[in-house]
């Protein structure tokens, strides 16, 4: 490329030089402002900069910055706000905290009802009841160092019913949870 001293505008730019900002001269002249003050440095020209302060803004609409990529929650915005994140998350394949992100980086309140709702489990078989109706329990019982495992109403139940199998010293009871029935 040619030096900006050998372009045939290079009289015009000298002449505009002390009226116009580097930054007005290079797009006027289609050049960089450093390439400007670069060429007239080298060719010991001397400019009047312009005042310090602030400058006036260029006229127009500023330039419209796009995102680099859409989201895919961006086709559930109407539903935030009002549909708890954790569903909204569901329904678009992502982690809850996504949706939460976007909510906070939209603008947009979380729903008003909190919390998740709970989902009731059927019971395990057919026939079959929880012990919580039966009030029967399971005991892990250590005897002489070996485990047993007793079925009774409490842990007192537990103690008697293992000490009373004769296989020796109960040296451990230890409760394990409720116990299914077939009912």
């Amino acid at each position: 490329m040619k030096k900006l001293e050998e372009q045939p505008w290079w009289s015009e730019l000298v002449a505009a030089k002390d009226s116009l900002s580097l930054r007005q001269l290079g797009e006027r002249f289609g050049a960089s402002p450093a390439a400007i003050s670069n060429a007239l440095k080298r060719n010991g020209i001397s400019r009047i900069s312009s005042p310090a302060g602030p400058r006036n803004r260029r006229a127009g609409p500023a330039p419209v910055r796009r995102r680099g990529r859409q989201s895919t929650l961006d086709q559930y915005a109407d539903e935030m706000g009002t549909v708890v994140d954790r569903e909204i998350a569901a329904k678009a394949g992502v982690t809850v905290s996504a949706v939460t992100n976007y909510r906070r980086r939209n603008n947009i309140q979380a729903a008003a009802r909190r919390g998740r709702p709970r989902l009731r489990q059927e019971p395990v078989a057919s026939g079959s009841i929880l012990a919580r109706e039966a009030s029967k329990s399971g005991f892990k019982v250590l005897v002489d160092g070996e485990a047993f495992v007793v079925v009774a109403d409490n842990i007192a139940e537990a103690a008697t019913a293992a000490a009373a199998s004769g296989r020796g010293e109960v040296t451990r009871i230890e409760w394990i949870g409720r116990i299914l029935i077939d009912g």
